[in-house]
C-alpha cells in the first residue's frame, strides 16, 4: 500500500516535531547548567596595623611643624612626609582633626580636602 498525500503530511508533521522536541530538550538540557556562585571579599579602606618607622605622636609633631611652615597640609603630602599609604594617612589625619583637643582642623578648598591649623 502506498501512502497517500494526506498521510505523507500527517507523517513528515509528525517527524519534524519529534525532531524539534528532541532539539528543544538538548537546548534545554544544556541551558539549564546550575549558575556559578561568585563571593566577592573586599579589602577594608584603612588596614588597623601601620608598620612605620614613627610612631602617632611623632607623625602628629611632623604635621604640625610642616603646617607652621604652610598654609595647608594635603593627604598625598602626608603620606609622603610620614611614609604612609594613603587611605591610612587620610585616616590619621580624619582622627587628628576630630580630636577636639588637637589643634588641626579639615576644611574644603575646591575639590580638595586639606588640614590646617585652627585659628
Amino acid at each position: 500500500m502506498r501512502p497517500t498525500g494526506k498521510l505523507k503530511i500527517a507523517m513528515m508533521a509528525i517527524v519534524i516535531l519529534l525532531s524539534c522536541g528532541t532539539a528543544n530538550a538538548q537546548r534545554w538540557r544544556w541551558h539549564s547548567r546550575p549558575y556559578r556562585v561568585v563571593t566577592v571579599v573586599t579589602r577594608p579602606d584603612v588596614t588597623v596595623h601601620v608598620g612605620n618607622r614613627f610612631t602617632q605622636k611623632e607623625r602628629f609633631r611632623m604635621a604640625i611643624a610642616y603646617l607652621k611652615d604652610h598654609d595647608y597640609l594635603t593627604v598625598k603630602r602626608y603620606a609622603k612626609i610620614t611614609e604612609l599609604s594613603k587611605a591610612a594617612a587620610k585616616a590619621e589625619l580624619d582622627a587628628f582633626a576630630a580630636d577636639k583637643d588637637r589643634p588641626i582642623e579639615a576644611v574644603i578648598r575646591g575639590k580638595k580636602k586639606v588640614y590646617i591649623l585652627k585659628k
